[in-house]
């Protein structure tokens, strides 16, 4: 016998996020054929420990730079993912999806999501995918590869249509 909406749990849904069309494609898709009343979805947004020295353009290790030059790097990035994550609440908010928006720091984007997701019991994690060819997936890795491959519950790898 099915289960009745009524009578079903609700679920935390874990969806990758950095503001790409991609990522808007999977919460697009998620919001028109998977939401169901009762489901709390959380937005996550893993950022790369390297990417504050990277986008600094900073190629020392952070312990060998300036202190005070560090510390400005760190709050810069800081701001901007604020920034980007109110940016991010208006578009869970704008699909009229009940949710929060989080962002977790780890050296691989995969590895954030999926620290997220066991903290919030998910039980289904989405991600979108960009389409990598199989050679650069290789060389480069896939977050949407990483998670499908080391999640314990089910993904969901929305591919958007051309």
């Amino acid at each position: 016998m099915a289960e009745s909406p009524e009578n079903r749990l609700s679920k935390n849904v874990v969806i990758a996020f950095d503001g790409s069309e991609h990522a808007k494609y999977a919460v697009k898709f998620y919001a028109e054929r998977l939401h169901m009343p009762g489901d709390h979805v959380f937005l996550v947004y893993s950022v790369e420990v390297s990417d504050v020295i990277q986008q600094g353009k900073v190629q020392s290790a952070p312990f060998s730079m300036d202190p005070d030059l560090f510390k400005e790097l760190v709050q810069k990035e800081v701001k901007r993912i604020q920034d980007d994550l109110i940016e991010f609440a208006k578009y869970l908010r704008s699909m009229k999806l009940e949710g929060t928006v989080k962002s977790t720091h780890a050296q691989k984007p995969g590895e954030g999501i999926l620290s997220i997701a066991k903290d919030v019991h998910a039980s289904l994690i989405i991600t979108g995918c960009r389409g990598q060819s199989k050679l650069r997936r290789t060389f480069l890795g896939s977050v949407s590869d990483y998670v499908m491959h080391h999640s314990p519950v089910p993904v969901l790898v929305c591919r958007k249509e051309n």
